[in-house]
């Protein structure tokens, strides 16, 4: 199946973004490692939805991912329990 060319550009960006975040994470700070995944996580949810792919459930994810993911500049403990508590909601939404 041959992906159109808007979404192959959106696919190939979130790629290059994923790649170029591994390349950096090398030398940040250790915690910017799950917001560049949360944040792919969010960018991928959007470019499925704008390709007519969508999902409530992953709609509701990427709002939490949205409310949430700047914690990282705040507090690192208030980040990491951020993160567990996405997780489960994530679960409670299969689980459904």
């Amino acid at each position: 199946m041959q992906m159109n060319e808007a979404f192959e550009e959106e696919i190939f960006g979130l790629v290059c973004y994923m790649l170029t975040s591994a390349c950096n994470l090398v030398h940040e700070t250790k915690s910017y490692g799950p917001l560049r995944l949360i944040d792919s996580a969010s960018r991928l949810i959007t470019i499925l939805s704008d390709s007519d792919v969508s999902s409530p459930s992953l709609e509701k994810i990427q709002e939490e991912i949205e409310r949430g993911k700047l914690k990282v500049m705040q507090d690192e403990l208030q980040f990491s329990a951020f993160l567990n508590d996405l997780v489960l909601y994530a679960v409670s939404l299969i689980e459904k």
